[in-house]
């Protein structure tokens, strides 16, 4: 969780010292532990220090390698680093450090270094013989990178507020993002600034004096297949790869802690880890943080959490969540993150992470969608159809009806008649099953609602919901293509980018098991059978942690959401700040959002409560408390 910095004139220009120290400043929270810059000429990097890693006490950077010529930043965590040393013939002790595994890497493969790494990392090199600079991150996007590119000059920077704050770069509005923002589009690339972005997952760029190539180093193959012979095997083989996943997270030189919902993800990371600390006769107790719903049970899960708790070797903590505001925080967290955001639950994860930081803990496992690594098996039943498979169809079919209680006809229709119908018709399903109160969505629409009516029938507007959202889950027919449309429309990266600011503040560096790339390569190519069957989703799984997950967690069906905290806290704690946001400063969004439907919205939920979604209601005060605090040049 350190930061990076850097800054390349491309005419040449000689940096001004003070200008990567402003940057380096500007991103200080991220690293407590050591501040440094390298420069030369046109070229400056800069580096600020947390340490994580055992070995990351004995890093310092930027780095020189005077034998190759080549200068690094980083923000790394490499878990390859056995079978690196063995192809680097670098010595894999405590002294050398990630980063120099990543720059030998790049002295020997070139631009095709990231493709050999496994880990999270974001990074630039200065090619000092060739006068290049070369950046990359990892393979899931799990650590950010935002950057400024022309014709003079490439700026780059672990977060945006590396790159806002600073004069040279212009502060000009991206009105496409604030219509992405309110309609739900994820592009990987754009933010609120124009020409400020960020490098998607498993790419690169290089940079010279005259030119900038981007590329794409690695792709999930969605057509790749695991065959195996028994149930047995394939749970086996993911027991041997998410128990690697968690071990080389858990490698530490501080406190490593986890969250824990009591949900079947975050439990397997939790049991997972304290089966490897007692083979490895560690007399370390996991420590645990989990957000607890006293007042509120339909969204508490502590008998859950209870049982895992019991199992013993393990040192937890409690948040209330229940008294937790969803926008007191809010204008403290969009100046930490720099622009609008859309995750309205991480005002829980960031009392948790306070937690987690007060309890001297610097390394957090987070189970969070590991949903779409090891997938609900979705259109499962639909690939039955295609696939002819009648047998396995009529049986699916019986054990749907028992999940949602209707008769196995209604379940046809819903799960397979009507998907397979004309447009028009999935509407009408719609409707019957939203009166009906059943979680089978089936079409996916576009938030247009909450725009001012001269933007609703824009044509490129339009074209852009299409193009982002309609289009890829219409190509997403099958099971394992569904599967692949989770793992890469670009909400994980979105989401990991927004974390990652979110936990820097607390010194915390998340790690996400489920979003190692082994695992989530495995997991993509299994049969349909080893991601549902009969009723139970990620069946894989649940096989694969018996004996390690008590029986309650293992096989629990239903998860328990907290939408109904956030319904209940909005209107509880932040009445005032909504209507403050909403009825003062309605006009600051009076040209994107159609604000007699926002009016109408407020009175209705404060009205009736938590029986109202009141999440344009939140989108529309972050975005008015953004501008708020804003100015932007033309």
């Amino acid at each position: 969780m350190s930061a990076i910095t850097g800054i390349f004139y491309r005419n040449g220009r000689i940096v001004d010292p003070k200008l990567i120290k402003d940057m380096n400043n500007l991103l200080s929270h991220r690293g407590p532990d050591g501040s440094h810059i390298w420069l030369d000429e046109s070229i400056a990097m800069g580096h600020q220090m947390l340490w994580t890693t055992p070995e990351s006490l004995h890093e310092k950077l930027p780095f020189y390698d005077q034998e190759s010529g080549l200068i690094i930043t980083a923000d790394s965590r490499i878990d390859n680093r056995e079978d690196l040393s063995k192809g680097l013939g670098v010595p894999n002790k405590v002294d050398v450090s990630d980063s120099y595994f990543i720059l030998k890497a790049y002295q020997k493969w070139g631009e095709k270094c990231p493709e050999k790494l496994l880990g999270d990392f974001a990074f630039a090199i200065w090619d000092k013989d060739n006068e290049k600079l070369f950046c990359a991150r990892d393979k899931m996007g799990i650590k950010p990178f935002y950057y400024y590119l022309s014709d003079k000059k490439f700026f780059f920077a672990t977060e945006l507020n590396g790159l806002i704050n600073l004069k040279e770069i212009p502060h000009k509005l991206n009105e496409s993002r604030i219509m992405d923002y309110l309609i739900n589009i994820i592009d990987k690339e754009i933010t609120f600034y124009e020409g400020i972005l960020r490098l998607p997952a498993a790419s690169s760029l290089e940079i010279d004096f005259n030119k900038a190539k981007k590329s794409i180093y690695w792709e999930l193959d969605p057509h790749k297949e695991t065959i195996m012979d028994s149930d047995e095997e394939y749970s086996q083989k993911f027991l041997e790869i998410f128990t690697e996943a968690v071990k080389c997270r858990m490698r530490s030189a501080f406190n490593v802690g986890s969250l824990l919902s009591g949900g079947l993800d975050s439990s397997s990371i939790v049991c997972t880890a304290r089966k490897i600390l007692a083979e490895e006769n560690s007399n370390y107790h996991l420590r645990t943080f989990t957000g607890v719903f006293n007042d509120l049970p339909i969204c508490d899960e502590r008998n859950y959490v209870d049982t895992i708790l019991a199992t013993g070797n393990l040192k937890p903590y409690f948040v209330r969540s229940d008294q937790i505001s969803p926008l007191s925080e809010i204008d403290s967290i969009i100046d930490n993150i720099g622009e609008p955001f859309y995750v309205p639950s991480l005002y829980l994860h960031r009392e948790l992470f306070k937690k987690a930081h007060n309890k001297g803990v610097r390394i957090l496992l987070d189970g969070y969608d590991g949903d779409s690594t090891v997938f609900y098996g979705e259109r499962y039943v639909l690939d039955l159809v295609r696939d002819r498979q009648l047998k396995k169809l009529l049986t699916e079919i019986y054990f749907l009806s028992k999940k949602y209680r209707l008769n196995p006809i209604q379940i046809f229709l819903l799960s397979i008649g009507f998907p397979l119908s004309p447009e028009p018709m999935l509407k009408l399903l719609q409707n019957i099953l939203d009166s009906l109160n059943i979680d089978l969505t089936l079409i996916e629409t576009g938030n247009f609602e909450l725009l001012n009516e001269n933007l609703v029938d824009n044509v490129n507007l339009r074209k852009r919901f299409q193009y982002f959202n309609i289009d890829p889950l219409k190509r997403a027919e099958t099971c394992k293509l569904r599967h692949h449309y989770r793992l890469t429309s670009g909400f994980l990266q979105y989401s990991m980018e927004i974390a990652n600011t979110i936990a820097s503040k607390f010194n915390i560096e998340s790690r996400y098991p489920f979003f190692d790339v082994r695992l989530v390569e495995f997991c993509l190519s299994l049969p349909n059978e080893q991601k549902y069957s009969r009723l139970w989703d990620r069946i894989i799984m649940r096989r694969a942690m018996e004996n390690i997950l008590p029986s309650e967690v293992q096989w629990r069906v239903k998860k328990t959401g907290v939408g109904m905290n956030f319904r209940r806290n909005m209107l509880l704690f932040d009445q005032k700040l909504l209507e403050n946001s909403i009825f003062e400063n309605g006009n600051l969004i009076g040209d994107y959002v159609n604000l007699k439907y926002l009016n109408n919205l407020y009175e209705k939920y404060s009205n009736e409560g938590k029986e109202v979604e009141p999440l344009n209601l939140w989108l529309s005060t972050v975005l008015i408390r953004w501008l708020m605090n804003k100015t932007f040049t033309d």
